[in-house]
């Protein structure tokens, strides 16, 4: 009996053996179990975490496009092209110290954004590191002039300088397409001068400041005209928004001759285009209207409200509101409307224009030397 009831103790002993040995062995799995589970998912939030930062670099790198990456047409040369030695990558640098050195490809590389388009191509804002400036890029499309003769054209043009014409630091010219780089002017053109309502650098766009900038520009385009009539290079494209202000927001002539050669048309005829849009410019400053104003063009517009005899109603109310001298505004728009006038032969050159204008900033300067005067000996015999 007491050999029996041994035997039962060893039966529950080792069968409590067992179960503590099949506990631990269960805790054991569990742990693998959970450590494997948690490896898991740290290597899930890995990839997670590899896609989000390869999608943040993406985004970056979009934001950021290079000069190859904006919007090309069909018909011009990629990157590849320009890599696999297909298309000449040879970029005329001219006389401009800070750009030295730079090269076609690193226009390609270099960060770009599209800040202008217009009918004859678009204008390109590039950072330039290397160089350290920025630059204004000029893709032209639709120019059938060829190579040399646009090598001639540009050539030429840099030996005519004006201080208020922005010259071209370089150029590049392909069957492709054509490139004109400047440097970056970052006040802007005078178009967004005299037309950002509300904004308080438009409020200072005063009277004196808008005809020193329209006689300043008359000078520049004079000076070019004569410079520049042997070859019959006009500017071709004058308006405000292809007029840019320095630093010290003096106007300076952007993309001056760049526009297709043409042909059968008399020489005086294409100085006598700029004469014109010139005077649109004028109509702008005088104004504060766009180019095209309810409905009709800008010319056509002041035409009819003077013609019946409501010349004040064309003025910027601001300029009214200033105590601008309507009289010199009234001789501004005479010069304007001579300028628009629909007559070729009518219309006058620009060095007459110039001289207009010059006459009546002498006028407008003696008219406040005169009243500065009164007030001084009003204020002694006080």
């Amino acid at each position: 009996m007491a050999s029996e009831n041994g035997s039962n103790d060893q039966i529950l002993m080792y069968a409590g053996y067992i179960l503590i040995a099949l506990a631990v062995l269960f805790i054991i799995l569990v742990y693998l179990y959970k450590k494997g589970k948690k490896k898991q998912e740290n290597l899930e939030s890995g990839a997670d975490i590899n896609k989000v930062a390869a999608a943040f670099h993406d985004n970056s790198a979009a934001s950021k496009p290079s000069f190859s990456t904006v919007e090309l047409k069909a018909e011009t040369a990629t990157s590849a092209d320009y890599q696999s030695g297909m298309v000449s990558s040879s970029l005329v640098v001219l006389t401009s110290p800070e750009v030295n050195g730079l090269r076609f490809e690193d226009l390609l590389k270099a960060p770009a954004e599209l800040i202008g388009r217009g009918k004859h191509g678009s204008v390109y804002k590039v950072v330039c590191e290397a160089q350290g400036m920025n630059l204004a890029v000029k893709r032209i499309k639709d120019w059938t002039i060829s190579n040399d003769d646009f090598k001639q054209r540009m050539t030429r043009l840099n030996r005519v300088k004006h201080p208020n014409v922005l010259p071209a630091v370089a150029f590049y010219s392909s069957k492709q397409e054509k490139l004109l780089v400047y440097e970056y002017q970052k006040n802007g053109s005078l178009f967004r001068q005299i037309h950002a309502h509300g904004n308080q650098s438009r409020q200072s766009f005063d009277w004196s400041r808008r005809l020193s900038a329209a006689a300043r520009i008359a000078d520049a385009l004079a000076f070019m005209h004569e410079e520049l009539q042997y070859e019959r290079i006009a500017h071709g494209n004058l308006k405000s928004s292809n007029i840019l202000l320095n630093e010290n927001m003096e106007p300076r002539i952007s993309e001056y001759g760049l526009m297709s050669t043409v042909e059968n048309i008399q020489e005086h005829s294409l100085f006598k285009e700029d004469t014109y849009a010139f005077g649109v410019i004028l109509l702008e400053l005088l104004t504060g209207r766009t180019v095209l104003n309810e409905g009709l063009d800008l010319a056509s517009w002041v035409l009819a409200v003077v013609s019946e005899e409501w010349t004040v109603e064309v003025f910027d109310k601001s300029l009214i509101r200033e105590g601008a001298s309507e009289e010199r505004m009234v001789n501004v728009l005479q010069v304007a409307i001579k300028c628009v006038n629909k007559s070729f032969e009518s219309r006058p050159n620009m060095r007459q224009v110039a001289l207009s204008i010059r006459a009546i900033i002498e006028d407008d300067e003696k008219s406040m030397d005169a009243s500065e005067l009164s007030v001084t000996r009003s204020f002694i015999d006080l």
